[in-house]
């Protein structure tokens, strides 16, 4: 795979982020910004309304969450 292809990829990878936190939601903006489809989960739902109003999906629970991704 040639380094256009292999970015290709990783462009479309889906992330799941928990934890938002200041770095949590950093890195759920960044991977955003970088064309990732991302799912959220924080203990304190409120948290993700940012990032969720940024484009991140919301997971009801933490299993859920992990399971929207391999990432």
């Amino acid at each position: 795979m040639n380094e256009q292809q292999n970015h290709t990829t990783r462009q479309d990878s889906a992330v799941t982020v928990i934890g938002l936190g200041p770095m949590g939601q950093a890195m759920t903006r960044t991977l955003l910004i970088a064309g990732h489809p991302v799912t959220v989960w924080n203990r304190t739902a409120g948290r993700a309304d940012g990032v969720v109003t940024d484009g991140a999906t919301l997971a009801a629970t933490p299993g859920e969450a992990v399971e929207a991704s391999d990432l």
